[in-house]
């Protein structure tokens, strides 16, 4: 109903002065601005929905402050620029309406505005308002920027901990094993973080127990490239972003108690890093741009006017030129040629390095103390140079060796990684890897690895030594192409133990025990191997087929050997019906024989269903078997959802020939908690590694029904369905970006009101330390509606009726109205000039959310009298009222 007299009134206003306009009677309270929920917009991000006076001519935020803190632009209130954003938000902002582009009808100019301050394009049919703000108040965009800043607006600090629990039990065996991992913010670019484990097993009766605390440090960031660390770590964080993203194959860098600084990318924008030298082309109008390496078409990007940059994330690595071709309307205006360069890795193209030093923290060793330095410098764009030192009590450690990425046009891209390694003690070793691959051509991997030394031999060798090496050679190469809808691989392996002892079977030690610790001197074996493979669908079905015949030769304990092997499988794709529920059918079976092996065939059939809403709940089936001698079965239960992610299975194994049953039960459980000044609450499955969180929660509202529901999402994952006073606890990688979207819910909980979000809706881009929870506080109301006639004294329905209690209220010139109330109340009071009216609302029917209430005679009603709320909510509207009349007369003046 409100875009239908908006839509009357602009038809009335076109080609007139806004000033001189006539306004049909019975519209005159149009004229000065109806109360609307609004959705903001800024460079195409919705940051929420907000109360505003919307009139023929402007639009006005009830709280304009609420909106600028939703923006969230790079300023402060105590900045100059603060005031003067707040100002121009406060003040009546011009409709420009004729420039929303409707119905998504490109229209020249449409959409956009240049400005000074602050402009808005209102758009009617999508209820929406679209900010443009003065170029140098927007936020440096993260696409423009080598690193990312952590978001530190509503965040806190608190300790996130992160547990995966494990149970199995079978027959005389039982095993529990749990690890957490947790972090504890301190300051804004610090945190103290750790790991640890525990584990207990009984074999019969023998028991055994295992706790381990595999890291405990403190973290202190040094703006966005370097970083200090001290208390017990181990390597894991330099093999990843957070400590510079370093691969070593040999030197010593197991768990200490020390120190540590060096370089880190774990701010590093992966967008931007990914992205070559700058692609950059001028641009009149909108247009579509098509990018083109020779006749290889690298993209194509749809572009608005102004100086754009064209994303090349997605382009292949190496050196070569990229022609653009502009289209305007789909025809060809220009081409322009640029040289452009891109390497194969996610890095910031800066020196990396660490140092570290401490005492060793396994006690089983013999060693006490150990020092480690290592540094990575691209020496061009494709090349880079890595050399990692060690100094193990009295023992010295050397590792070089390079990275190539390389694209060599038609002749596809070739990675190269190389590493040397030797120590004062006489081990020495290396190691090559070759990837190839190249269009409509086969795939070459080539990896070595040989590693030998004094520390081979039965005398040297010390399993607890901090700094032992392996004593072996292995080669793996493979081969894999596609043909005719098939993907044939190829395979080589070669394995040599280096070592020149022997270790015997020992009858006091379980098998795994002793398979584990097997060590033939010298012992080469080659494996040789060729498969066929192809997957098709047939409606709902996916089939799968692999054909494969290999040759074996060991020189130590199997001999030779060749064999063939053929599976199949077959797979029904679930379909989700309109309640969330699916299920689907598994076939599978194998054979494989050879000359050294009795033939086997293996089958296997399952059932599973599935219920994805609020949480994904799945139910599996399955039984199978080997040849006659085994029959299998089993029943599997799995739960994911806001709380964590709990499963179990129970399976049986009969042996025909001994007539025996195995029984085994297993389940895990994993979770996350994070207690703050918020208190304690429990999210879902984390990610086994210090972390940060996002807590939504809705504010219990007195007199709000608990039907009211929201939807909280964060990057795409599953959806949180949160009610009135809940609050759901999302786990998030530490310093990853990540998207947080707040919305009405998709299941609605009530038939007798809308729900509507008063504050805390949109998406917002963060990116959060461990030990940091970002607070997302949502205010949500309820919106009921009436209809009926209002019966006003003859006097009033000449004047504009101001609602006062109403969100919305429309009334025509005999009195009819449509109002939304925020709460089911019995009466509405309405203003006019300054008389308050008190109208009784009793219910006669009621369809959906629409209440109709007949006529309703309304009566003056002195001020004091009114309820408080009511009274407070006058109050508001006066001032509102005079805000809007003061701006309409400013402008009335400058006409």
């Amino acid at each position: 109903m409100k875009k239908y007299y908006f839509i009357l009134l602009a038809t009335f206003s076109l080609n007139t002065n806004a000033a001189s306009l006539k306004i049909p009677a019975g519209f005159e309270i149009l004229a000065q601005g109806i109360q609307e929920r609004v959705d903001v917009v800024i460079a195409a991000k919705h940051v929420g929905l907000f109360d505003a006076i919307v009139s023929l001519d402007s639009v006005k935020f009830l709280e304009p402050e609420k909106v600028l803190a939703a923006l969230e632009l790079p300023v402060k209130p105590t900045d100059r620029d603060y005031q003067q954003i707040l100002n121009a938000l406060a003040a009546p902002l011009a409709r420009n309406d004729i420039l929303a582009c409707s119905y998504g009808q490109q229209s020249t100019g449409c959409g956009f505005i240049k400005t000074d301050s602050v402009d808005a394009i209102y758009d009617n049919n999508e209820n929406s308002v679209t900010l443009f703000i003065k170029k140098e108040w927007l936020p440096a965009s993260g696409e423009q920027s080598l690193y990312l800043s952590p978001t530190t607006t509503d965040v806190v600090n608190a300790f996130i901990h992160q547990q995966d629990m494990n149970f199995l039990a079978q027959e005389d065996f039982s095993n529990f094993y749990i690890q957490g991992s947790g972090a504890l913010g301190v300051s804004d670019n610090s945190y103290i973080g750790g790991d640890w484990s525990f584990s207990a097993s009984q074999n019969e009766d023998d028991y055994d127990n295992q706790a381990d605390l595999n890291d405990l440090y403190y973290r202190y960031d040094i703006g966005q490239r370097y970083y200090t660390q001290l208390g017990r770590m181990d390597s894991r964080m330099l093999f990843n972003n957070q400590g510079g993203n370093f691969n070593f194959s040999f030197l010593p860098l197991g768990a200490i108690d020390g120190v540590r600084i060096g370089t880190t990318m774990s701010y590093l924008n992966r967008e931007q890093a990914g992205q070559g030298t700058p692609l950059t082309i001028l641009l009149t109008r909108s247009a579509r741009v098509d990018a083109y390496r020779n006749e290889q078409l690298l993209g194509s990007f749809y572009l608005s006017p102004g100086n754009q940059n064209i994303d090349s994330a997605l382009f292949p690595s190496g050196s070569y030129n990229v022609t653009l071709r502009v289209y305007e309307s789909n025809q060809l205006v220009r081409t322009e040629s640029a040289p452009f360069t891109k390497t194969g890795g996610l890095d910031d193209g800066k020196a990396h390095w660490f140092i570290q030093g401490g005492k060793i923290s396994d006690s089983d060793t013999q060693d006490n103390a150990a020092f480690q330095a290592g540094v990575r410098v691209p020496l061009i764009s494709t090349l880079s140079f890595t050399l990692g030192t060690a100094a193990v009590d009295s023992a010295g450690y050397i590792e070089p060796g390079i990275d190539y990425s390389q694209d060599l046009d038609a002749a596809g891209t070739v990675d190269l990684i190389g590493r040397l390694f030797h120590s004062t003690e006489g081990s020495q070793g290396d190691s090559e890897q070759i990837n190839w691959s190249a269009n409509n051509m086969p795939g070459l991997n080539i990896y070595r690895f040989s590693s030998s030394g004094d520390h081979c031999s039965s005398t040297q060798n010390d399993s607890n030594d901090y700094s032992s090496q392996g004593c072996y050679e292995s080669l793996n190469a493979t081969l894999t192409a596609n043909a005719l809808a098939w993907n044939f691989m190829l395979g080589y392996i070669r394995t040599k133990n280096n070592s020149d002892y022997h270790t015997p079977w020992e009858e006091d030690k379980s098998y795994e025990d002793n398979l584990l610790q097997q060590a033939s001197e010298n012992n080469t074996s080659k494996t040789l191997q060729f498969s066929a493979s192809r997957a098709f669908s047939r409606s709902d079905w996916i089939f799968n087929t692999t054909l494969g015949v290999f040759r074996r030769e060991d020189d130590g304990f199997n001999g030779t050997d060749n064999g063939v092997y053929l599976s199949l499988s077959v797979n029904q794709s679930p379909r989700a019906d309109e309640t969330g529920n699916s299920q689907s059918t598994r076939l599978s079976t194998d054979y494989r024989d050879s000359e050294n092996q009795p033939s086997q065939l293996s089958y296997n059939v399952a059932h599973s269903w599935y219920q994805d809403r609020d949480k994904h709940k799945e139910l599996t089936l399955e039984a199978g078997g080997i040849n006659t001698d085994t029959l299998d079965t089993g029943i599997s239960g799995r739960l994911e959802g806001q709380y964590g992610n709990l499963s179990s299975a129970l399976s049986d194994s009969y042996d025909q020939q001994d007539n025996k049953h195995t029984t085994a039960f297993s389940g895990t459980w994993s979770s996350t908690v994070a207690a703050s000044r918020e208190g304690i609450h429990w999210g879902a499955a984390g990610f086994n590694e210090p972390s940060s969180a996002v807590l939504v929660d809705i504010e219990d509202s007195a007199g709000v029904d608990e039907g009211i529901a929201v939807d909280a999402q964060v990057s795409g994952n599953r959806t949180a369905h949160i009610t009135q006073g809940g609050a759901a606890l999302f786990p998030l990688m530490g310093f990853e970006p990540a998207v947080v979207d707040v919305s009405d819910s998709s299941a609605p909980l009530n038939q007798g009101s809308t729900t509507n979000i008063v504050n805390g809706a949109g998406g917002r881009n963060i990116m959060l330390l461990p030990g940091k929870l970002r607070l997302r506080h949502v205010q949500i109301e309820h919106r009921y509606g009436f209809t009926g006639r209002l019966l006003l004294p003859l006097a009033v329905t000449a004047q504009p009726v101001v609602g006062l209690n109403s969100k919305m209220l429309l009334l025509s010139e005999g009195g009819g109205f449509t109002a939304e109330l925020t709460t089911n109340a019995p009466a509405l009071y309405v203003l006019s000039q300054d008389t308050v009216y008190q109208c009784p609302l009793k219910v006669k029917k009621q369809r959906g959310i629409i209440r109709f209430v007949g006529d309703v005679s309304c009566q003056p009603i002195l001020r004091e009298d009114l309820p408080d709320d009511v009274h407070e909510l006058l109050l508001v509207k006066l001032k509102s009222s005079q805000a809007v009349e003061t701006a309409s007369s400013a402008q009335g003046g400058k006409q």
